[in-house]
């Protein structure tokens, strides 16, 4: 998650002003709306996908704009009740529609899709109408106001003259969100308005700190205008910030459970898996064991007369210093891109290289990739941040914070985001028919399969090391290994903390003990999962992901190869694995997990 400090930027490369510089068009897109068949059916569901688009983007501007859908971008999410109520009669209407599309004349593409999107409206309707999000988390509100700001300070999908219009308008309604907030919430868990105190005051640091500098002047009357608004909003922010503080928080004693009923249908509706919550555990408890066994058996490698846990907090003190994160991080992205090229696991196309530049100012994150939505029309550019130490702490704090930038952790968590996690996948996206699969989940979690996207990017960090990347090595498994743990207490934490078993300090001892997340990390993680109840998705991803690479190899037999398997996959786009193996395979009816 975003934090407003100091951090330096890693920027992957492509988008208008690299291609211009370039003097080469960029890639093409797929027309967002192609499909490639005219079946009456098909034309059906395509327009009615257009629509639920179009729809879902006008009632969620600044997750659409994260997604390159630019038609409200200077509007905000409205969550008064009328317009809650609302969304929740639009989509019981979209699914009546849907149910009218006959799907045995759908080709797959479309019938793929009309599953997914009907699972997708399940699952808002989950949230709006069941576990009532908007009464229950202040975060959402929070991330309305910064996500849809901060997409427009940052990705250049129009003129800075228009994002500046578009900012100003929006914050205009920063007020009638604040009402709406202060209306629903409703003895919300008390950690999730601890969190959404820390979320509101990053937004008002980056209007009033940040902003200015995304725009630097003198730009005229647009960023005049925009800075007054800004101003204003921040106002308003401060004064939501201290009620929060002061009256609801004090009475913020809403459970952190939401049931098992609710997780199992949330998994059902949105990856299509329908396994039992004890089935998950089992599932869980026996890789976590498994992972286990193999992190002892490395670390012996490195120091057998040692724990494992101590041979790896020995090694993540070989980071790099502060001010060299930026280079260490270029040359760990160079080295997976040669590796991925020779090893033959996925092609990158020709001009689509990373580029690794100082952030601006107003930017930060500790690693998170924020690449080219596949909806956008044309290509804008791919942001990779890293977050370098701050040079004005004292050097333990500086040690203690590079120490996730170990090198093992540093070419993992860079297989995860760039090379061949998401970055590489959003460029396949862009082949991807239809709208539906090229739907990114942002940092704040709504309903939609996360399982598709960032579980082929876990899967892409055992990839790299599975394949031999610097096997001579043994950091780069146990760094590996050490992600591969935490997946998989998120999946087992969750269903735990949901079912009303474990409370947060429950669930951080879990994460330090089972996947020796250091407390505050582990704390982060534990509070994490409960506001994000289906945050198995990378570990139920990635588990799939193999299973469907056995089936496929076994199907194929001689003629398989990796590279192959890879662009199917990414070509079909963010989807649950039911749909991957259905579009590879034909496989309807065949479990996803075991």
């Amino acid at each position: 998650m975003r934090a407003w400090a100091f951090a330096l930027l890693l920027v992957v490369g492509a988008g208008v002003a690299y291609w211009a510089e370039r003097r080469v068009p960029p890639p093409p897109v797929t027309p967002a709306s192609t499909y490639g068949t005219s079946t009456p059916a098909a034309q059906a569901f395509a327009r009615l996908a257009d629509d639920y688009l179009d729809e879902w983007a006008k009632r969620h501007p600044s997750i659409a704009a994260g997604n390159g859908i630019h038609d409200h971008d200077g509007e905000l999410e409205d969550y008064s009740p009328k317009a809650v109520a609302a969304e929740v009669a639009w989509l019981r209407r979209v699914k009546l529609e849907l149910a009218a599309i006959p799907r045995r004349e759908l080709p797959p593409d479309e019938l793929v899709d009309h599953r997914i999107l009907d699972g997708i409206i399940d699952a808002w309707l989950l949230e709006l109408d069941g576990m009532r999000n908007h009464a229950r988390n202040p975060m959402i509100y929070a991330s309305a106001i910064a996500d849809g700001v901060h997409n427009l300070m940052t990705m250049e999908s129009s003129r800075a003259q228009n994002r500046m219009r578009r900012i100003r308008n929006k914050l205009r309604h920063v007020p009638r969100l604040l009402e709406a907030a202060r209306t629903n919430l409703d003895n919300p868990p008390r950690v999730l308005v601890e969190r959404g105190i820390t979320m509101f005051e990053g937004a008002s640091a980056m209007l009033g700190d940040d902003l200015a500098k995304a725009f630097p002047g003198p730009r005229g009357d647009s960023r005049n205008d925009m800075l007054r608004e800004a101003a204003d909003a921040r106002i308003a922010i401060d004064g939501f910030v201290t009620w929060m503080k002061t009256d609801l928080l004090p009475r913020a004693n809403g459970k952190n459970a939401l049931g098992e009923a609710y997780v199992e249908a949330r998994y059902r509706a949105e990856e299509l898996i329908d396994v039992p919550a004890k089935d998950l555990l089992a599932i869980g408890a026996r890789e976590l064991s498994r992972e286990q066994a193999l992190f002892k058996d490395v670390a012996a490698k490195v120091d057998p007369t040692r724990p494992a846990i101590d041979v790896w907090r020995s090694l993540r003190k070989d980071h790099p210093k502060q001010g060299e994160l930026v280079a260490a991080t270029q040359a760990a992205v160079a080295d997976l891109q040669a590796f991925v090229t020779a090893k033959d696991l996925a092609g990158i196309p020709p001009g689509e290289q990373v580029v690794v530049e100082a952030s601006r100012p107003f930017d930060l994150g500790l690693a998170s990739m924020h690449a080219s939505p596949p909806l956008e029309e044309v290509p804008v550019r791919s942001i990779y941040y890293v977050t370098d130490a701050n040079a004005t702490w004292p050097v333990e704090q500086q040690d203690a914070w590079l120490e996730r930038f170990n090198r093992g952790s540093l070419a993992i968590t860079s297989a995860h985001e760039a090379m061949p996690g998401h970055f590489v996948h959003s460029l396949y996206m862009r082949e991807t028919p239809g709208k539906i699969r090229r739907i990114w989940i942002g940092l704040n979690p709504f309903p939609q399969p996360s399982s598709g996207q960032d579980g082929w990017a876990h899967y892409a960090e055992h990839l790299v090391v599975e394949q031999g990347f610097h096997e001579d090595d043994p950091r780069y498994a146990l760094a590996q290994l050490s992600e591969s743990m935490t997946r998989i207490c998120r999946l087992m934490a969750g269903i735990y903390t949901h079912l009303g078993a474990w409370s947060v300090d429950d669930a951080a001892k879990f994460f330090e003990e089972q996947a020796f997340v250091p407390a505050p990390a582990a704390r982060q993680e534990a509070v994490r999962v409960v506001y994000d109840p289906t945050n198995g998705g990378y570990f139920l991803g990635k588990h799939a992901m193999f299973k469907l690479r056995e089936d496929v190899r076994a199907k194929e037999g001689s003629a398989f190869t990796l590279r192959a398997f890879h662009e199917r996959v990414m070509r079909d786009g963010i989807a649950p694995w039911w749909a991957h193996r259905f579009l590879i395979l034909g496989d309807s009816t065949g479990s996803v997990v075991r």
